[in-house]
């Protein structure tokens, strides 16, 4: 097998320099443009050679160097320097930083390879060990699917509590790892891709207080979401641990639905941030200028409180009186839902208990309707019986707040639950601003081919490191140039817009559309679900085939179809383009199949 080598680099055009040349000299190229996805890499590859960029945003090259060199995995592997500003003491603080070597910019095209050549040393355990923790195309469906669980770690040191968390969210799918004690904790992360913590305050030794900093002050693990679990319940406990940088609350004894609610809420708000910071590092940092990022801060936000009780009203805007967004009222559901549709609502505080329309049925009609539902909702109610939380998730309800409200616990909500709008927002809003970008096709306004490339490139190096799957379909429609003949090409355009829209209506906020070219058509389904993935595909292609065309009357029209291919990662490719090959490749044998259906690696005996 080909010698690995890691880019850490925050230049392009040196980055496409370095893998211009490594691939001459047939090296397998894997590249990170900072520090923090350099290091994670890096554990999920375990290359023969590291590049490192001693200029890099927020950490530099030499930090990160002394990290790599700190885990036992990882310090084996050469690491080689590169600076643009060679100045004397240089050589000797990158070697004492852990530096193997140490390169100076503008390399020597000539001498470049044999410079790195002798810094890789492929032994047998070494081989062995790659073999053993490299993402391969030969893992089984079964090893995939498991590897796509988020890791949700459970820290506490009395084990009837582990029980009892692991037994609340059994229903989840969660892979759940544990630690008994804060030290433990913090060796789990350092060696882990974890995605939340569930972390109690009172534990000997080294509290939770202490953990959640240690792990907020490490550039690796700063945006790791933390949920304290405490019995714990005074005022200077809870803002002992915001300081300390912790994201929820849950005040034992747990409640089920309250904690599966905060995991849940936890992880789609971590995918959302990720999913903003992916797709700001796919645009092209040549051509392109950079999207603003939405800030809770600078934009602000519009709470709705639904309440009929006069006296509830007056405590809830007490206690929000000095945050940071606007406070609307409402004494009805009709009122509310009125409110929702013509303005801007981000979050809506609402009562169960209302006049006319109850809180479930403004719920219901809000999530179901396009415009209003990515508003958040916290049902308030005096209900404490099951039935109505179970009642209030299956209408949709972001999360639950029980009378008499806590001060903490209502801002807490309403700051996550905010943070979360925003994110979704900033989806939405780089879709729109995406279109003076030249990342937009005009005609279907779905991402187009180039920025489809640079982002699943991206997506599936964070998809190894995570260990969860990346889906991809590309669909093609089925004799697409006899419409064109027939009707004229601005049917033709109208065909092409009218199934973008239908593929939109199918995925979700994180899912990834984009126009492939011509009459092909590709989504990128992040954190996918096998299942998920097939039946969104159906539905795609039934869709297609069931729409009509108001206005044209034409006997072509009863036979627009779409042949539409599947391929995961890392069950089919561990690279971007592979992965596109493998989707195009199962596309066509659907073609070949009849047209009209759907086709994946799977299912290879029967397409």
């Amino acid at each position: 097998m080909n010698p690995v080598v890691l880019i850490i680099e925050d230049n392009e055009i040196n980055m496409k320099l370095f893998r211009s040349l490594l691939n001459k000299g047939n090296y397998r190229v894997i590249e990170a443009i900072d520090a923090e996805n350099g290091i994670n890499l890096a554990r999920a590859y375990k290359p023969d050679l590291i590049l490192m960029d001693i200029q890099l945003p927020n950490m530099d090259g030499l930090q990160a160097t002394r990290l790599i060199k700190q885990e036992t995995t990882l310090k084996h592997i050469p690491i080689l320097a590169l600076t643009s500003h060679a100045m004397v003491g240089d050589d000797e603080k990158a070697r004492n930083a852990g530096c193997d070597g140490y390169i100076t910019k503008p390399i020597n095209t000539r001498t470049f390879l044999n410079e790195i050549s002798r810094f890789i040393k492929p032994t047998v355990e070494l081989n062995v060990d790659r073999a053993v923790v490299k993402p391969s195309k030969d893992r089984s469906a079964k090893e995939a699917m498991e590897s796509y669980k988020p890791k949700v770690l459970v820290v506490d040191d009395d084990p009837g509590n582990v029980k009892l968390i692991c037994a609340m969210l059994a229903t989840e799918r969660l892979d759940i790892l544990t630690a008994r004690d804060g030290k433990i904790a913090l060796e789990v992360i350092n060696h882990n891709k974890i995605d939340l913590i569930l972390l109690d305050i009172m534990m000997p030794g080294m509290d939770g207080y202490e953990v959640t900093k240690r792990v907020k002050e490490n550039i690796l693990t700063k945006d790791l979401p933390i949920i304290l679990v405490t019995a714990l319940n005074s005022e200077e406990d809870k803002r002992h641990g915001l300081d300390a940088g912790a994201d929820e609350f849950i005040t034992k004894p747990i409640n089920k639905f309250e904690i599966i609610s905060r995991v849940r809420s936890m992880l789609r708000l971590r995918q959302y941030r990720d999913q903003i910071k992916v797709r700001k590092q796919s645009e092209d940092p040549l051509s392109l200028p950079s999207l603003s990022p939405i800030s809770v801060r600078n934009n602000t936000q519009n709470v709705l409180l639904v309440e009929d009780n006069r006296n509830d009203i007056e405590i809830i805007k007490q206690i929000i009186i000095n945050e940071p967004y606007n406070l609307r009222l409402a004494a009805t559901g009709e009122e509310a839902i009125d409110l929702a549709k013509n303005e801007k609502i981000d979050l809506i505080l609402l009562d169960v208990m209302l006049p006319g329309i109850d809180g479930y049925n403004v719920c219901q009609h809000l999530k179901t309707n396009a415009h209003t539902s990515d508003i958040q909702i916290v049902m308030i109610t005096s209900l404490s019986d099951l039935d109505s939380k179970l009642r209030g998730v299956e209408e949709g309800v972001d999360d639950f707040l029980v009378k008499p409200i806590d001060k903490r616990e209502l801002k807490l909500r309403i700051a996550a639950l905010l943070k979360k709008k925003a994110y979704l927002d900033e989806l939405h809003s780089h879709r729109e601003k995406a279109l003076d970008l030249a990342i937009i096709d005009g005609l279907t306004k779905l991402y187009n081919q180039s920025y489809l490339k640079r982002y699943l490139d991206m997506e599936i190096k964070r998809a190894i490191i995570g260990r969860y799957i990346v889906g991809l379909i590309i669909g093609d429609l089925d004799n697409f140039k006899r419409y064109n003949d027939a009707l004229g090409h601005s049917f033709g355009d109208r065909v092409l817009e009218e199934v973008a829209q239908i593929i939109k209506k199918h995925i979700n906020e994180i899912d990834f559309p984009a126009r492939y070219g011509g009459e092909e058509f590709a989504v990128v389904f992040p954190y996918a679900d096998i299942h998920r993935v097939i039946s969104i595909t159906e539905d795609i292609r039934s869709s297609v085939e069931q729409h009509i065309f108001e206005g044209v009357n034409h006997p072509l029209l009863k036979n627009i179809t779409i042949s539409i291919g599947i391929a995961f990662c890392p069950l089919d490719a561990i690279a971007a383009d592979e992965l596109i090959e493998k989707a195009d490749f199962m596309m066509y044998r659907a073609k070949k199949s009849g047209k009209n259906q759907i086709c994946y690696a799977s299912q290879r005996e029967k397409c």
